[in-house]
């Protein structure tokens, strides 16, 4: 019988850390929607066909790598891009993996103050 102890890290899927960024993401003032992507479709995809838009979530060897596609309100972008990268890591503190990079693509602005559209646009 062995003594070794083995560190397990908790194993999340794709599409449930995609749900989480999405969420992050929805909540930071400034955010209109959450965009499909401007040229090519940001997707996260599960297991039987679970996908989640505007969001794209890839392995890396330093970590993950989160996209996020947004529709922004008229505020000034860097500051809106860092609070989203805050968000966004502070949503995937506990899922186990290192974040090794959030970028943030703004595909559309929203001038409508009163428009609080929270579907993917694109």
């Amino acid at each position: 019988m062995s003594t070794e102890q083995r560190v397990v890290t908790p194993v999340t899927s794709d599409v449930a850390v995609a749900r989480a960024v999405l969420a992050a993401v929805r909540a930071v003032p400034g955010v209109a929607g959450i965009s499909r992507g401007r040229y090519a479709i940001a997707r996260t995809f599960g297991l039987g066909g679970d996908a989640v838009e505007g969001v794209q979530i890839t392995h890396a060897e330093d970590g993950l790598r989160v996209e996020a596609h947004v529709v922004v309100r008229l505020v000034p972008i860097p500051p809106l891009a860092a609070a989203i990268r805050a968000a966004v890591v502070a949503a995937l503190a506990g899922a186990g993996d290192a974040i090794a990079a959030v970028d943030v693509w703004v595909d559309g602005l929203c001038e409508d103050e009163d428009d609080d559209t929270k579907e993917g646009m694109g």
